[in-house]
């Protein structure tokens, strides 16, 4: 019983001295104004910084949902942009009319990466859209800065893609600010590794020059990124240069893709089936 009175004696005597404590400083912070000001300012701080740290959790857990409704606003610029060019005619530079036979060629539908492999000799995407979703085969698969492969099958809501990390991997390309086209196909040792084959070596290459698709595919538009060259050398054997581009992506980080469509593909494809009839 002695013991719960000091203690008690104790406790009150502590709970006495924090209350004087928190009557003082009451009395400073409003009859001084220096006081106020500067526990103002400390409040302040304090406040702003639980409400940056609230804020970036919240922004945190928010990301899928934002990243979707990015790729969402892309797809449709994208839409939007690929219908500009042939849309307006200019038969000289103060005349400017519509041309009533335009059409776009392509169309974009945006879509994530939901599982994919890296270190196969043939590697592959599975991406989250489907027939359902207007997802065909041979559908041209991109990222943001550059190209991920071409759609091999769907199911009603999920796609396979194969990857440009594949063995069979044969997408015509060109060096930007050069005509002559040339084929990337995938070494198969680093992911992040394309090579960048039948380009002569009289061609006026450099190291940094950029990589994109030649748009003689019936699946890749024209002008899509593929990456840098990284790698230069002339083999005078073949007369052509070994070139390495390494790619603006990295695969392995890789999760919201466009997928293309070429409404023009089915015209193309019978154009070349009866080109090859003949010259067979």
């Amino acid at each position: 019983m002695e013991f719960l009175t000091n203690l008690i004696n104790k406790i009150g005597l502590f709970v006495f001295l924090i209350a004087l404590l928190a009557i003082s400083v009451y009395f400073m912070a409003t009859r001084s104004d220096f006081h106020k000001n500067a526990i103002g300012v400390k409040s302040m701080a304090a406040n702003a910084y639980v409400s940056n740290q609230v804020s970036s959790v919240k922004h945190f857990w928010n990301l899928p949902d934002e990243n979707r409704a990015l790729l969402s606003e892309n797809a449709a610029l994208k839409n939007k942009i690929s219908e500009f060019p042939s849309r307006f005619y200019s038969g000289d530079s103060s005349k400017t009319r519509i041309d009533s036979s335009y059409r776009h060629q392509y169309s974009y539908f945006p879509a994530e990466v939901i599982d994919y492999s890296l270190r196969k000799k043939d590697n592959y995407f599975l991406i989250n859209k489907g027939k359902k979703d207007g997802i065909k085969e041979d559908m041209a698969v991109l990222s943001p800065n550059g190209i991920v492969g071409a759609v091999l099958s769907s199911s009603d809501h999920y796609s396979s893609v194969i990857s440009v990390l594949h063995s069979q991997t044969n997408i015509k390309a060109r060096i930007k600010g050069l005509e002559y086209f040339g084929i990337v196909v995938w070494p198969g040792i680093d992911h992040q590794k394309l090579a960048l084959t039948e380009i002569p070596k009289y061609l006026k290459v450099e190291i940094g020059d950029t990589v994109m698709t030649a748009g003689a595919s019936a699946s890749y538009p024209e002008g899509a990124l593929i990456g840098v060259v990284s790698e230069l050398e002339a083999n005078d054997d073949t007369g052509d240069f070994e070139i390495t581009v390494t790619t603006f992506d990295d695969l392995a980080k890789v999760r919201g893709v466009y997928v293309v469509e070429n409404i023009d593909k089915i015209e193309i494809d019978q154009l070349k089936k009866t080109e090859d009839a003949i010259t067979q």
